[in-house]
């Protein structure tokens, strides 16, 4: 009897193993690679121009605001000049009501932590202004919220694109993940705007921005091709 015991433990223990293995493995099995090159693009740094252009974002006093903005430049081939602002909150969290809600607090923004492992710490959103040869605005990119439910355990990404945006760039912020809702530009006048920062190569390893391989646990942030580089 007891030697028939000790063999169930060990094939029990065996079975653990085995399980434990393959869910490591599928977490951290790689799914893409990424590649650091960026053909056709010049890195540039200039805070002058960055600031003439950087949206300015209203605060929500559930979800907070900006505390810095970090960019990073280029020109294409073509003449264009990619400008990708990044947005710094120190904290996400959703504080509503809701089993979603909760279970996110517990799970993705605290308790497990699971977004910071995935991501890295604090919370770094995206918004792209690109200029045309004569240094007028034509195109905004940002990232909305497709049918929000502050209840939920997530927030649904919508990619967003204006042409010839009206100046100075006005958002919102509808979502407690720091989703923007283009404004019109007269909810920001007399708003100050922050002073952008030029993203230092030290601040975007510090802030994991692009992973050599991803996989499940281990993610890019939201970011652009022509940012891998940096501008010395």
């Amino acid at each position: 009897m007891a030697a028939r015991l000790k063999y169930r433990g060990l094939r029990t223990l065996a079975t653990i193993f085995i399980i434990f293995g393959f869910v490591v493995f599928w977490v951290l099995r790689p799914i893409k690679e990424t590649d650091f090159s960026t053909p056709g693009f010049t890195p540039l740094r200039d805070d002058l121009l960055a600031d003439k252009f950087a949206p300015i974002i209203i605060g929500h006093d559930l979800y907070g605001s900006p505390e810095r903005l970090l960019y990073r430049m280029a020109r294409s081939g073509q003449g264009e000049i990619f400008i990708a602002y990044h947005f710094y909150y120190a904290h996400e969290e959703n504080p509503h009501k809701g089993f979603g809600a909760f279970m996110s607090r517990v799970i993705y923004t605290g308790g497990l932590r699971l977004k910071d492992i995935m991501f890295g710490a604090a919370d770094i959103e995206l918004i792209e202004v690109v200029l045309d040869k004569t240094g007028k605005p034509n195109l905004l990119a940002y990232e909305d919220a497709d049918k929000y439910y502050p209840s939920a355990f997530s927030v649904k990404h919508l990619p967003k694109s204006v042409k010839n945006p009206q100046l100075p760039i006005c958002f919102t912020t509808p979502t407690w993940n720091h989703m923007f809702a283009l404004a019109n530009a007269g909810q920001c006048a007399g708003k100050k705007r922050l002073k952008p920062e030029y993203f230092s190569e030290a601040e975007w390893q510090q802030f994991r921005m692009v992973k050599k391989t991803e996989a499940i646990l281990r993610r890019n942030r939201m970011h652009r091709a022509y940012e891998r580089i940096v501008a010395h």
